[in-house]
């Protein structure tokens, strides 16, 4: 608007210092120039409809005669419109509207002018340069916003598998030690009256539990602050002592190993120990009294690692109601990041068997379990 404004102002005081303004002939020329720049101000909003009426007027200015008036300043509208019609979305219609621009232009003109085709086509050039210019930072700008909320729904989710992590391992730690704390404690109190030793050794069991999860519960935090640490090779070869202290806590427990597992790597022989723990844990909780047996067998490629338990023999207590139902969710999830696969089931005669198989190589995680 301040252009076209300006524009106007100078036109009309030029023409008024020269003396020019009157006569049927110069007020129509001086109108039709101010209606050219007028133009101006719509050439953002409506580039194609400002060229036609600017062509329009250019061609109606043809008819007077004024040859005082300074032509170089029309063509300052003409640029500005040429260009803004390179900037318009619609590509036939802003050349339409260039052809009627250049012809109101030529026909002000008098006479056939090249240096009119270069005035209007090349504005329009640099337009049409400058939109896809535009164009390209839009979407540049729309791909880094879509970046940015991939990243926010890729950090959202490390949260979620960092916090199951936790969760997973805090399951593992606090679910194996509490249960048999419980049995333990359950113990203690019934041999209290009757044999004082045993109750001492039960409590006393009790207490070696407790630094055993804080001794766990550190290494958590030791993983959370230094990154991904597993349990290593250890994990394998410290299952004989989970079963040992199971057994100690009066699991009817039996461990064999056949073969080696040495070879596993850390994070199958931590899933390993892991497996192991929950499937003890659950026995205590599901299937008191039952006897049950480890086995962890290396083989050609693989380690296999089962624990079967029988049917329960003695009274719940209770702890087959606690728990969140994470562990078996848990262990699938530890095995098949290793490359395993696991099943998990019923068997004949009212026992429960868990069946793990970890590559001794680590691998992307199967598709299917073991059925």
């Amino acid at each position: 608007m301040l252009v076209a404004l300006g524009l106007s102002a100078f036109l009309l005081t030029y023409l008024n210092v020269q003396g020019l303004l009157h006569g049927a002939n110069n007020l129509l020329e001086t109108g039709c120039s101010v209606g050219v720049f007028g133009c101006v101000i719509m050439r953002r909003s409506h580039p194609e409809l400002a060229a036609v009426l600017a062509g329009g007027c250019l061609a109606v200015a043809a008819l007077g005669s004024s040859a005082a008036l300074p032509g170089s300043l029309i063509l300052v509208p003409v640029v500005l419109l040429a260009y803004s019609l390179g900037t318009a979305a619609n590509l036939k219609r802003s050349v339409l509207a260039l052809g009627i621009l250049g012809a109101g232009l030529q026909l002000s003109v008098g006479q056939f002018n090249p240096i009119v085709v270069v005035l209007t086509i090349g504005p329009w050039a640099v337009g049409l340069v400058i939109r896809s210019r535009r164009l390209l930072t839009e979407q540049l700008a729309a791909r880094g916003r879509e970046l940015e909320a991939e990243r926010a729904l890729f950090a959202a989710e490390a949260v979620r598998y960092e916090r199951a992590r936790i969760a997973r391992e805090l399951h593992d730690i606090v679910a194996h030690c509490v249960s048999v704390m419980v049995i333990q404690a359950s113990a203690g109190q019934r041999l209290t009256a009757t044999d004082p030793s045993l109750a001492t050794e039960a409590f006393d069991s009790i207490g070696e539990l407790a630094r055993q999860a804080e001794t766990e519960i550190g290494r958590l935090v030791g993983l959370l602050d230094h990154g991904s640490q597993q349990r290593g090779g250890h994990g394998v070869r410290l299952i004989g002592e989970l079963v040992t202290r199971a057994g100690a806590a009066g699991l009817a427990v039996s461990c064999r190993f056949t073969g080696s597992a040495d070879s596993l790597p850390d994070a199958a022989a931590d899933a390993a120990y892991r497996v192991v723990q929950e499937s003890l844990t659950n026995a205590f909780k599901h299937a008191p009294g039952a006897p049950v047996d480890v086995a962890i067998a290396g083989a050609s490629g693989h380690v296999e690692i089962g624990v079967v338990n029988g049917p329960a023999k003695d009274p719940h207590c209770g702890l087959e109601l606690t728990g969140a139902g994470r562990g078996l969710t848990g262990m699938r999830e530890r095995v098949t990041a290793c490359g395993g696969q696991i099943s998990v089931g019923p068997v004949a005669g009212g026992g429960w068997q868990v069946l793990a198989r970890l590559p001794l190589e680590p691998g992307p995680a199967p598709i299917s379990s073991l059925s």
